[in-house]
C-alpha cells in the first residue's frame, strides 16, 4: 500500500510539473467507459495504439469505470524504483497481491505497476527507451486489465476472435494448434479483427456471449510473418531474447476492426496433410477439453480460472462447435470458416 501511495504522488509531481506533456484520452474497455492520463509525449503516443480502436469521444460525460494513470519516468525525471538494481536488465517479472486482496502490483524490467481493485484504478510507472520489450509496448498493462475485466465479470479467456457481418468466430485450443494462423488468415482476406490472444467473454441476459476485444496487436515468430506479406512494413521486432515479434492490426487494416461481437461458432484447428481446409462438427466434449485448459491460462486465480472455466462450458453448449483441419493452403481457410458460420446458422 505505502509503494501505491507514493506512486499516485509521483504522478501527481509529474503531471504537475509537466503540464504540458499531460495526455487524457477516452476508450470502452469491455463495454465500459474507461480515461488514460500519460504524462510524456512519445509514451502518450505509442502506448494507447494497441487499444486505439477502442478510443471513444473524450466529450462523453459518462463516469470512467477505470482510470488508468501512466508517466514516463525517461522524459520527466521522476522515479519510483522502476530500473533494475545497479542497472542491471535481465528479465525480469514478478507480481504480488496484497494481503487483503486488494492491491495487485507487478514489475517488469521497465515497468511497475499497481492496480487498485476497490479504486478502480490502475498506475504505473515506465522508462520508456529502446530497451522496452515488444510485448511491454505492444501488450501494455496485459496483468491489471485481465484483473480489472474479471472484476466486471467480463471473463479474459486466451483464443482468437474474427467476425464476418456481425458474427464471431473464436478461435481456441492449445498453443501451436493454428489459432492465430486461422484467425489472421481470416481477416487477411476480409474478417472483422476482434483479438489474436486476450478475449473477453462476457454472458448476457438472454443466454448468449459477446466476445470483447482488447488489443489490436499480434505476436508472431519470423518465419511465420512470412506467411504474411502484407504486414511487412509493420513488423516490429522484439529484443534479443524475444522469441516473437509483433505487429499492430490498426495500422495494417483500420477498417477491419471490432470492439465486441456474438460470438456464433468455436472453432478448433489443428494441422493436418490434406489437399485443403475443411470442417466438421466436434462434440461438446471435445470442445471443453480444448478450449477449456488453454483458454484460462493467463487467468490470475483460481476462484476466476473456475467461474471462467464454467462460463466456457455454457458457451460451448449454447453455440455450435467445430474442427477446422487445416493444412499449407492457407487461402482455403477463410471459406471454410465462412461456410461453417453458414452451417452454424442452420442448427
Amino acid at each position: 500500500m505505502r509503494l501505491y501511495t507514493i506512486m499516485q504522488l509521483a504522478f501527481e509531481q509529474a503531471f504537475r510539473r509537466f503540464p504540458d506533456r499531460l495526455h487524457e484520452s477516452s476508450f470502452r474497455f469491455g463495454g465500459y467507459p474507461i480515461r488514460v492520463r500519460v504524462v510524456g509525449h512519445e509514451m502518450a503516443k505509442q502506448i494507447t495504439r494497441p487499444f486505439c480502436h477502442l478510443e471513444s469521444d473524450t466529450s462523453n460525460v459518462e463516469t470512467p469505470q477505470l482510470t488508468i494513470d501512466l508517466w514516463d519516468e525517461s522524459e520527466t525525471n521522476i522515479q519510483c524504483q522502476v530500473g533494475s538494481p545497479n542497472g542491471n536488465h535481465s528479465r525480469i517479472k514478478m507480481t504480488a497481491i496484497s494481503p487483503d486482496g486488494r492491491l495487485v502490483g507487478q514489475k517488469l524490467r521497465n515497468v511497475l505497476t499497481y492496480y487498485n481493485h476497490s479504486a478502480q484504478h490502475i498506475i504505473s510507472s515506465v522508462v520508456w527507451n529502446d530497451q522496452l520489450s515488444v510485448y511491454e509496448r505492444c501488450k501494455p498493462l496485459a496483468r491489471p486489465l485481465l484483473e480489472w475485466h474479471n472484476d466486471r465479470n467480463v471473463q479474459m479467456i486466451h483464443g482468437s476472435l474474427v467476425a464476418r457481418d456481425g458474427r464471431g468466430v473464436l478461435f481456441g485450443g492449445k498453443s501451436g494448434s493454428g489459432k492465430s494462423t486461422s484467425a489472421l488468415t481470416c481477416v487477411c482476406a476480409g474478417f472483422q479483427f476482434l483479438s489474436e490472444d486476450y478475449v473477453g467473454l462476457q454472458e448476457i441476459c438472454d443466454g448468449s456471449f459477446l466476445g470483447h476485444s482488447l488489443y489490436n496487436s499480434v505476436f508472431l515468430k519470423i518465419i511465420d510473418l512470412l506467411r504474411f506479406p502484407s504486414f511487412g512494413p509493420y513488423v516490429m521486432k522484439g529484443l534479443a531474447h524475444e522469441e516473437k515479434a509483433a505487429v499492430l492490426l490498426s495500422q495494417v487494416f483500420p477498417d477491419r476492426l471490432a470492439s465486441a461481437v456474438p460470438i456464433r461458432a468455436v472453432v478448433l484447428p489443428r494441422i493436418v496433410h490434406s489437399a485443403e481446409a475443411k470442417f466438421y462438427l466436434a462434440s461438446k466434449g471435445e470442445a471443453l477439453l480444448s478450449v477449456g485448459p488453454s483458454s484460462l491460462l493467463e487467468i490470475p486465480s483460481r476462484r476466476v480460472g473456475v467461474l471462467g472455466f464454467h462460463k466456457i462450458a455454457k458457451l460451448i453448449e449454447r453455440i455450435p462447435c467445430y474442427w477446422l483441419e487445416i493444412n499449407r493452403d492457407l487461402a482455403s481457410i477463410p471459406h471454410r470458416v465462412e461456410e461453417l458460420l453458414v452451417a452454424a446458422r442452420a442448427l
